[in-house]
């Protein structure tokens, strides 16, 4: 699976429609923003599929699954979902602890007495990356035996026996050796292969019958798009061919946008685990000390347009993916792509959920006063003196000259927001004509703005 391929021909046009439930205005704004990403990125292919109200409104595919037949991308067409199958491997954990046949506070000595500390770890730990195990795969390529076939045992055996990063519970440290012995534990508990437990008992009631294991696909198969990377600035190369047993629990599953797109309705529903199980997979991991981790088991939860998200990302060898659910919207953004550089997914996810989630009411005041600077017109009535002052005369000339030209917003996201001694700071990543920027709006405790300011990203 080494052979390379040409300079990717930029196709952007969609295959195998659904946007019912959407109106035609709406899905055309997706298209485009979709058709704009793949042709700045010069991505092969893209595939989204979109859920709102609990029902998959739009699925659609771009570009090519493989440069070299020039075989169009459609909704039926396979990616390697990589790092979202943890989630899928954690809820094959939850069931089994719903079945009574283990708890999340085991420690995992109990299936793997020799690794190290493991009787201080436990099942919780390993599915909210506080174990402190390090990661079996830290490089985004297949150094030396990864690029033969192994086995979990052999890999668990080895790299489990490093020394923890950390005590266990005390810090959140991404881990996909973590997932590697969960998805071994799967297999103890039920006696069965961990992807056959996972087509039974997760995938198979929510719908998903299409789902594939990566490790028993061969090179070169056809089952799933080809997979590009790229060595710099350079056209896109086949990615290079990576063992089984590598991904695993760890990133195993290849499956479509919209069979993703199922497992996310049954999420909003509520019907993927039993209510306490449903609660434990949501709730953000506590760290000893109190301090909240970034996720909860199998997914990462946060704060965004003033709504709960729950999501993961993937990155494999040739592809991307990123999931995005946003309970409170009742929407869903499932993105697949088969390359494994730059940040496609990313980019067509942060531009969709700017077309289809309702802002804040503080996201629409920061859009507002960008779109205030943009357009040398700024509604000042909420400016204090001081920043009106120096905003005068030249310099909101010089914000005007040089956003103007930059055109709509394509994407709005707030990066963060703190509040010190009654000033409020929040900054936010906006995409304008697809110029990354920085805006920081500082806030008086009385709502006042104090200071507003916008920033090319790209700088230091």
């Amino acid at each position: 699976m080494m052979r390379r391929c040409g300079l990717v021909l930029l196709v952007v046009c969609s295959v195998a429609t659904h946007a019912q439930g959407m109106d035609e205005a709406l899905a055309g704004r997706v298209d485009l923003a979709v058709r704009q990403s793949i042709a700045l990125t010069g991505t092969p292919s893209v595939s989204v599929a979109i859920v709102r109200n609990d029902a998959l409104v739009y699925s659609r595919a771009f570009g090519l699954a493989d440069i070299a037949s020039r075989a169009a991308a459609t909704t039926k067409t396979r990616y390697q979902i990589a790092s979202i199958s943890k989630t899928f491997v954690a809820q094959a954990v939850l069931q089994l602890v719903a079945d009574g046949k283990l708890t999340l506070d085991d420690p995992v000595s109990r299936w793997f007495p020799d690794l190290t500390e493991s009787a201080h770890v436990t099942v919780r730990q390993l599915l909210a990356h506080t174990s402190g195990y390090p990661d079996h795969y830290p490089q985004g390529y297949p150094a030396g035996p990864r690029g033969r076939a192994s086995t979990p045992d052999a890999i668990v055996a080895e790299w489990g026996r490093h020394p923890l990063l950390f005590a266990p519970g005390t810090q959140f440290h991404y881990s996909n050796l973590e997932y590697e012995v969960a998805g071994l534990i799967v297999e103890k508990v039920s006696d069965q292969p961990l992807f056959q437990f996972l087509q039974q008992r997760v995938f198979g009631p929510v719908g998903i019958t299409d789902a594939i294991d990566l490790d028993t696909i061969p090179a070169g198969s056809t089952a799933l798009a080809t997979g590009y990377v790229r060595n710099a600035l350079g056209p896109a190369d086949i990615a290079p061919y990576e063992g089984p047993g590598w991904s695993f629990g760890a990133g195993q599953v290849v499956m479509t946008a919209e069979d993703l797109a199922k497992w996310d309705i049954a999420f909003l529903h509520g019907t993927t685990l039993p209510p306490a199980m449903l609660t434990e997979e949501k709730t953000a991991a506590t760290l000893t000390g109190g301090a909240r981790a970034p996720n909860g088991l199998g997914l990462f939860v946060s704060q965004t347009k003033g709504e709960t998200r729950y999501y993961h990302s993937g990155q494999g060898l040739g592809f991307t993916a990123i999931n995005l659910i946003y309970p409170d919207s009742h929407t869903a953004i499932a993105v697949l792509s088969n390359t494994s550089t730059g940040s496609i997914v990313g980019t067509v996810a942060n531009r969709l959920a700017y077309l289809l989630l309702v802002p804040s009411k503080d996201d629409v005041y920061a859009r507002s006063v960008f779109r205030g600077l943009q357009s040398g017109h700024p509604d000042k009535t909420t400016w204090s003196a001081d920043l009106t002052a120096y905003m005068a005369g030249p310099r909101l000339a010089t914000y005007h000259r040089s956003l103007s030209p930059l055109g709509a917003v394509q994407s709005f996201s707030l990066r963060s927001s703190s509040v010190t001694d009654g000033l409020q700071s929040r900054d936010y990543d906006v995409v304008s004509g697809n110029r990354h920027l920085y805006l920081h709006l500082l806030l008086l405790a009385d709502g006042q703005l104090e200071d507003a300011s916008v920033a090319d990203a790209a700088q230091p």
